[in-house]
Order: C-alpha cells, then sequence, then structure tokens
C-alpha cells in the first residue's frame, strides 16, 4: 500500500496508523557505527603502518562547519606529513576567509596531537602557509618520545547536542573544570545576563538573515545528507541522525526531502523558529577568544575548543556551536563591542547541562579519502 505525503503528516500529528506502514521496518537513519574504524583502515594498510592510521582516524573525529570534514594530509614519508585543507570541503557562502576551516584544522591537530601522544610520539608543527586560502598550512614531524596516557573515549564520544538542554546556570565550578579556568581566552554569561540576552536575539536574527540569504541556504542544502544513500556516498555533512530529527520525522525527511526542499519557504521559517527555540533552553553563553586572525591564532584556538570538548561529557554539559553572528553583517563587527571584548571572538557556544548524553553519530570520511600516500 502506498502511502502519501498528506497522510503521513496527518499521522505524524497524532492520526494512528496501523497496518498502513508495512514497508517502514524502522526510523533509524545511517550513524558513525554503521562504519566501524577498523574496517576502514585496511585500505590503508599497504601505504601506511598501523599507528599512523590510528593517528589518522583519531584525529579525524574532529569537529568542522557543517561537518564538512576539510583536512587533507599528504605522507611524504613515514613520520612527516604535510597537513591542510581541501577547496571543495570549504564553506565561501558562509566562511569567505576560511577563518572557520583553520578552526577545524585546528581541532584536527589537537586530536592528532593526542592520538600521536598515546604511540609515544611527539608533533613538532610549523606553519608554512601566508594565507588562509593555501591548500598546505602546516608541516609536521613526528619523533619519538614517552608515550602520553589519554582517556581516548574523550576523543571516541565527543560529539555535538542541540536539543534537550536545561535552562540552569552553569556552576562555577563546572566552568572552571571545562575551561582549565583560562578566563584569557574563554568568556562564560549566564542566561538572563545582558550579555546572554544580546547574544541570543542577536543569533537568532543572524540565523533568519542567514536563511534568506541565498548563497547560504544553497551552501547549507548541499551539505545536508537526507537520504541514506547520498549519507552513505559522502561519509560527511550534516545527517537527520546528527541534526537529532528522529522517529517519524527522521524517516520521513530522509525518505522525502531534497536539497531543493532546503530552498523552501517553510524550511527558511522552520530554522528560524528551531534556533529561536534552542537559545531559549540553555545555562548561558561561552565566548572563545584569539588574541589576532592569523594562522597559528587560529589553529590554537582550534586547539583550545577540542580540549574544551573533551571535558564537558563527564560533567554533563553540551556545547553547541552558533557561528552566525560572526558570519553575517551587521553582528560581525558589532558583537565585540557590544558586550566589551577588545580580543576577536572566534567561537559563540550555547551551552547547558543534560540528563542524559547520546552517542556521537556524524559520519566520518575514511582515512583513504583525506589522506595522500
Amino acid at each position: 500500500m502506498k502511502i502519501g505525503r498528506r497522510e503521513f503528516i496527518k499521522g505524524a500529528s497524532g492520526m494512528v496508523i496501523v497496518s498502513s506502514l508495512p514497508f517502514i521496518t524502522g526510523c533509524r537513519g545511517v550513524k558513525r557505527d554503521d562504519f566501524p574504524m577498523a574496517h576502514e583502515s585496511e585500505q590503508m594498510a599497504k601505504f601506511l603502518g598501523k599507528e599512523e592510521i590510528e593517528i589518522f582516524s583519531l584525529a579525524s573525529l574532529a569537529p568542522s562547519g557543517h561537518n564538512a570534514q576539510p583536512w587533507m594530509v599528504k605522507v611524504i614519508e613515514p613520520g612527516h606529513w604535510i597537513i591542510g585543507t581541501a577547496k571543495d570541503r570549504w564553506l565561501p557562502a558562509v566562511d569567505p576567509e576560511n577563518r572557520e576551516v583553520l578552526l577545524s584544522l585546528g581541532a584536527f591537530i589537537q586530536n592528532l596531537e593526542i592520538a600521536a601522544g598515546l604511540y609515544g610520539y611527539t608533533l613538532n608543527l610549523d606553519v608554512t602557509a601566508n594565507d588562509n586560502h593555501e591548500p598546505h598550512i602546516l608541516d609536521v614531524r613526528i619523533k619519538k618520545a614517552k608515550p602520553v596516557d589519554f582517556p581516548v573515549e574523550k576523543i571516541l564520544k565527543r560529539r555535538t547536542v542541540r536539543k534537550n538542554m536545561l535552562r540552569e546556570q552553569i556552576k562555577p565550578a563546572d566552568i572552571a573544570y571545562i575551561t582549565s579556568n583560562d578566563r584569557a581566552h574563554i568568556l562564560y554569561f549566564p542566561k538572563c545576563t545582558q550579555e546572554a540576552r544580546y547574544l541570543e536575539n542577536g543569533t537568532i536574527e543572524a540565523n533568519r538573515v542567514q536563511a534568506w540569504r541565498n548563497p547560504a541556504q544553497e551552501e547549507l542544502a548541499n551539505w545536508i545528507r537526507w537520504s541514506d544513500a547520498e549519507a552513505r556516498k559522502y561519509r560527511n555533512g550534516l545527517t537527520p541522525e546528527s541534526m537529532e530529527i528522529g522517529g517519524f520525522s527522521g524517516w520521513y525527511v530522509r525518505h522525502f526531502f531534497t536539497q531543493k526542499s532546503t530552498l523552501e519557504k517553510g524550511f527558511r521559517q522552520k530554522t528560524v523558529q528551531m534556533v529561536a527555540e534552542q537559545v531559549a533552553d540553555c545555562g548561558g553563553w561561552l565566548i572563545v577568544l584569539s588574541k589576532d586572525t592569523r594562522i597559528p591564532a587560529l589553529i590554537e584556538t582550534g586547539m583550545r575548543l577540542e580540549r574544551m570538548l573533551f571535558q564537558i561529557r563527564e560533567r554533563m554539559i553540551a556545547i553547541h556551536p552558533m557561528t552566525q553572528m560572526l558570519e553575517e553583517t551587521p553582528s560581525r563587527t558589532q558583537m565585540a563591542k557590544e558586550i566589551g571584548i577588545s580580543d576577536t571572538v572566534q567561537f559563540i557556544l550555547r551551552i547547558g547541562y543534560l540528563k542524559t548524553y547520546p552517542d556521537p553519530v556524524s559520519l566520518r570520511m575514511p582515512i583513504s579519502w583525506f589522506v595522500q600516500t
């Protein structure tokens, strides 16, 4: 029996559909654990040693805008790598200066450093690029050292959570713990403060501007993998699972939504409405700063964010990057002044406690897709 769009929407709204959905075998979409890392590494074994395969696999679990995974690695010889970014995974509509690309690369480098340390190596990093758009950014060499003990589950379990944050303020002890008490680079504004209200309203408005700016919305559409087939083909981008669209809603969008759906008026309006609901549900905001915007500062700031993200799960804290105020005018140029900050804002993060912590689901490309030998 075939079911139409109207009947499904009625059913999702409360009407009971009993035997009319025999073709639905489940509402779960494609998740990261559908692609075991060990299996993905087999095809690289002839080119790389086991340790390098594991190091690159762990590094690739870093966060990135639209989950574009922009990093590229060129293996010159064992222990000598050129690391940069891939142009086809940049986000020029929302990140024309590649600022966010390099912040993501910094998170990748932080994972790389920890993963190398697990196997008894240290990294020597040399920034070789003079421009954010150069394909090669870092010359990396490793050397033997004493192995570093680090709970690798912190890398494996890191994820972005968008929904179900509680509205209670974050305890000072928890802020100090997750930020390593780094008040020079990370500021917390509790919910209901003047600064938090400014960030809430500004985030809603910046999302509204971005949702109706066609190049930005078209870019977003290109990075949403609505169908399971697309998710399996690209292994990056945003899936319904990673956007936390579950149940019958998740099944529906996987089967009936396309890139064109993302450009429709209703989708844009729903996006802004969803953002308004999200900013209401949190315990406040974190701002991550850097002293300048040069490549080393961007790399280090991305590393700093990743170190913080490793600390939050054990405290039942979620962090959701909401960067639109840094991507749209006039907030991009006005924000720091409005909240009394002299340094450069690199991240705007919504933060809140969770009752339960979900496991990571965002997809990852196999290392053969981003490592050149």
